[in-house]
């Protein structure tokens, strides 16, 4: 049996003050807790047993824990932050011989059965995506024609069989044989600088490359712009988060629900159940969350107001009305 393994167990640093009140893998996008989006992929790929570690505000990961999105989630708390590897080693002894490795902060949609197939015996296999402006950014990480990982940015290398892509980066989702966890030490380890830096040049890591939508919600205007994207409709993710409004439209017009009395909608947005919305409210490129209250003569332009939080009133732009307040967030990519 196959299983996942979401890396869920960071402080959430980059995305404050977000995640001061709210751990980063329940932070809502389009109203869905980002870590759905991982455990509803895992669902569609048949991975039905989900490990989730946690860390920061790890209790209420814990109550929200059990089944969802169509799988069973266990989630291992860390006291003590054990890295991408050490996590993994923490928790050896219950994953299955064979499992992906998700980070529950990026959204895609990256084929887990063929990423999964591609596991070298104890070995790995990597999700390659392909991005020549910034692939030397991140690191490059590129495959030989036989599909055998040759280069691990500045980490590792191996001798190459035919043609090399170096326009590919590593997504972060990745792919093991438990036997490979054996090359990681117990207590903190990068998974990367342990277990990969000795599997590349035996040539035991595989690849896939993935093309697909790969949203990072790490920093306040990434995970402003994240919403955006998704807001305007992205069919290849594994949620289509339309379906679970009160009231949605997306960038091609496309309906669901009832809009509110007295809203107008100018492009796309986003209303959950239990809004409360002023007459006369404008929402252009916007998410209201469940249950959020919306006050008089709001205006909201690419803004996300979260379930259960108020915004007054008034004009907000490129905002997030979360748990502690409002922030207003730079201009980004969305």
């Amino acid at each position: 049996m196959h299983q996942a393994f979401v890396l869920a167990a960071g402080l959430g640093t980059r995305l404050r003050p977000l995640t001061e009140h709210r751990p980063k893998p329940l932070v809502p996008v389009c109203g869905v807790p980002l870590l759905s989006w991982s455990l509803a992929l895992c669902a569609r790929h048949g991975l039905r047993d989900v490990v989730v570690n946690a860390h920061w505000l790890a209790e209420q990961v814990e109550r929200w824990a059990g089944e969802r999105e169509g799988v069973r989630v266990t989630v291992v708390t860390e006291r003590e932050i054990l890295g991408t590897g050490g996590g993994l080693r923490n928790v050896a002894d219950a994953l299955a011989e064979r499992f992906v490795v998700l980070n529950g902060d990026v959204l895609h949609a990256v084929d887990l059965e063929a990423l999964l197939g591609a596991v070298v015996d104890e070995g790995g296999a990597l999700a390659l995506r392909p991005d020549p402006e910034e692939a030397p950014r991140y690191g490059v990480v590129a495959a030989d024609a036989e599909h055998r990982v040759v280069e691990l940015a500045s980490v590792a290398r191996a001798e190459p069989r035919g043609a090399v892509d170096r326009t590919t980066h590593f997504t972060g989702i990745h792919a093991l044989d438990r036997a490979a966890l054996e090359l990681v030490p117990e207590g903190f380890a990068c998974i990367v600088r342990t277990a990969y830096r000795e599997l590349v040049p035996a040539r035991r890591v595989g690849a896939i490359r993935y093309d697909g939508p790969w949203l990072d919600a790490g920093d306040p205007a990434a995970y402003l712009d994240a919403n955006l994207l998704v807001l305007r409709g992205c069919p290849e993710l594994p949620i289509d988060p339309h379906a679970r409004a009160a009231y949605a439209r997306d960038a091609s017009g496309r309906e669901c629900g009832v809009r509110p009395d007295g809203v107008r909608c100018e492009g796309p947005v986003w209303i959950g159940r239990g809004a409360e919305l002023a007459p006369g409210t404008v929402l252009d490129h916007s998410v209201v969350g469940e249950g959020a209250r919306v006050g008089p003569d709001s205006v909201l332009t690419q803004t996300v107001v979260w379930d259960g939080a108020r915004h007054e009133g008034g004009a907000a732009t490129r905002s997030v009305v979360y748990d502690g307040g409002t922030l207003h967030v730079g201009r980004g990519g969305g």
